[in-house]
């Protein structure tokens, strides 16, 4: 019996690196809006940006999201690109 290791590919790698970045991203975009909040500012950039950030996590991750009024949509090839991924996760029974 030949045993082989279920090693993902270095594109793979890459993917779930960028996911994870984007993840820290939008919890640091987060941080930052809470502390103009505290400090009686409102900031709608960094409001948006977090925004469209959890809109692309959401996508990688397989839920649904709304968005903020005024960002746009999830473009056609970054929700291609995530279904691809969650489907190749799942296929290898791999959970982020």
């Amino acid at each position: 019996m030949t045993i082989q290791p279920n090693i993902p590919s270095i594109e793979d790698m890459y993917i779930d690196a960028a996911v994870r970045h984007l993840m820290v991203a939008r919890n640091h975009l987060q941080c930052a809006v809470l502390r103009f909040d505290d400090a009686g500012y409102e900031h709608d950039p960094t409001a948006r940006s977090s925004s469209y950030i959890a809109g692309i996590v959401a996508e990688f991750q397989g839920r649904l999201w709304r968005p903020v009024v005024a960002a746009p949509d999830v473009p056609d090839w970054i929700a291609q690109a995530a279904a691809e991924w969650r489907a190749d996760r799942a296929r290898r029974g791999i959970r982020l």
